[in-house]
């Protein structure tokens, strides 16, 4: 595999590192908290049930969060975007989800999104079922390539900060070191077959390219959910 062009990220058991403008920066590798790893596999399977119903996908507040990335050029300090960000399998699970999931993408090709629906649904709730869900890394796909891209390639820190609707208004903020993916890595694969799957449905806008995968490792969690004040 060619070298990526980018900041290059070490990752240990306890610790996660990089190196930028001389500095070596070190962090505490963190685990995601049940209640949040209950959250994002629970509205999943919410979203799936919907969708088997025929539903109308409402925005995925547990795949949506806000994407915060530092700007290293300007007067302005911070980016910001909506990404749409997933679950991974534990790695060493990964390459059977794979297999699974492009077995499906190739055994439905070509026939009705409507009647292929289930099995697709089956294939990704696969790995939640099995509680095979990792709480140690999360992942997107770049599409763009414009501010959010240019700022984790000179500098892979982001925060995410998810928000539920109310009555709870569930909210996180994730702190993470950042790896940028090219094709080839296993993460990148399960991420983009996850996505081919439903690529054609009218819940997605439909893109034909996606040049890499963002694989966040947490290394600070803050519940930000409100509460009472005494």
């Amino acid at each position: 595999m060619d070298q990526d062009p980018f900041t290059p990220i070490e990752v240990s058991n306890s610790q996660v590192s990089f190196g930028v403008k001389g500095e070596r920066l070190t962090f505490s590798r963190a685990q995601l908290p049940d209640p949040f790893m209950k959250w994002l596999i629970d509205g999943r399977r919410a979203m799936y049930d919907l969708l088997e119903g025929k539903g109308t996908a409402p925005f995925f507040a547990s795949h949506l969060p806000v994407v915060v990335t530092r700007n290293r050029q300007g007067p302005l300090p911070f980016n910001t975007g909506n990404k749409g960000v997933g679950v991974l399998p534990l790695a060493e699970q990964i390459p059977s989800y794979c297999d699974l999931l492009e077995e499906v993408l190739e055994g439905t090709r070509g026939e009705p999104v409507g009647d292929t629906l289930k099995r697709r649904l089956d294939a990704v709730r696969r790995p939640l079922d099995a509680g095979h869900i990792s709480n140690r890394a999360l992942i997107t796909l770049e599409i763009f390539e414009r501010n959010t891209f240019r700022n984790l390639a000179e500098f892979p820190l982001a925060t995410l900060h998810y928000t539920d609707q109310g009555p709870v208004y569930l909210s996180y903020q994730i702190d993470a070191v950042v790896e940028i993916l090219p094709p080839g890595h296993p993460e990148y694969r399960f991420a983009f077959l996850s996505r081919q799957l439903f690529e054609q449905d009218p819940f997605h806008i439909t893109q034909t390219r996606f040049p890499y995968a963002y694989l966040f490792h947490p290394v600070e969690i803050k519940d930000k959910t409100p509460k009472h004040r005494h």
